[in-house]
C-alpha cells in the first residue's frame, strides 16, 4: 500500500509517516503543499491520500475540489483521509461533502489513523461484478423434484 502525505508542517508529515510505518505501511511519500500533491497524483498511483485541512497554498478543501472533479483522471477516486486540528462540525461536514472519506483529529494516534485508512479504502473497493441478465443461471426442476443448475 502506498500513501501520499500532504502537510505544510514537516513534523506532522514525519509523525504520520512513522505512524503508518508502525501500522505496516512502509511506502509513503510526503509533500508540503496541495499543489505538489496534485502533481504527484498526476504522475504516480497511490492507494491513500492523507492530507491536512489547512494549508497555505491549496487547502484540503481545494485539493479535494481538484481530485474529485471528473476531469482529474485516474487518481480522482483515491481514498482520502483528512487530518485536522480544527474539528468543528462545519469543517467535518465540509470535508465529507467535498469527497473526503474519513476525517481524523490531530494529534492523530496510530490506532485512529489505521481505522480511518481501513474505512476509506473499503469505501473505494470495486464492487463485485453482477452477472448480466443473460448470464444468470436459471434453476429448473427435473421430473423427480431435484433442482438442476
Amino acid at each position: 500500500m502506498s500513501v501520499l502525505i500532504v502537510d505544510d508542517n514537516q513534523y506532522a508529515c514525519a509523525l504520520a509517516a512513522a505512524q503508518l510505518k508502525k501500522l505496516g505501511i512502509g511506502s509513503t511519500n510526503s509533500v508540503a503543499t496541495g499543489a505538489e500533491a496534485v502533481l504527484r497524483l498526476m504522475e504516480n498511483d497511490f492507494d491513500v491520500l492523507l492530507t491536512d485541512w489547512y494549508m497555505p497554498d491549496v487547502s484540503g478543501a481545494g485539493l479535494l475540489g481538484v481530485l474529485r472533479d471528473q476531469r482529474f483522471g485516474r487518481n480522482g477516486n483515491i481514498a482520502v483521509v483528512v487530518m485536522t486540528a480544527y474539528a468543528s462540525s462545519d469543517n467535518l461536514e465540509r470535508a465529507l461533502a467535498l469527497g473526503a472519506d474519513e476525517v481524523v483529529v490531530k494529534p492523530v494516534n496510530s490506532a485512529d489513523l489505521g481505522k480511518a485508512i481501513a474505512k476509506a479504502i473499503t469505501k473505494h473497493e470495486k464492487p463485485k461484478k453482477m452477472p448480466a441478465n443473460d448470464e444468470i443461471i436459471h434453476l429448473d426442476d427435473d421430473e423427480d423434484g431435484a433442482v438442476l443448475l
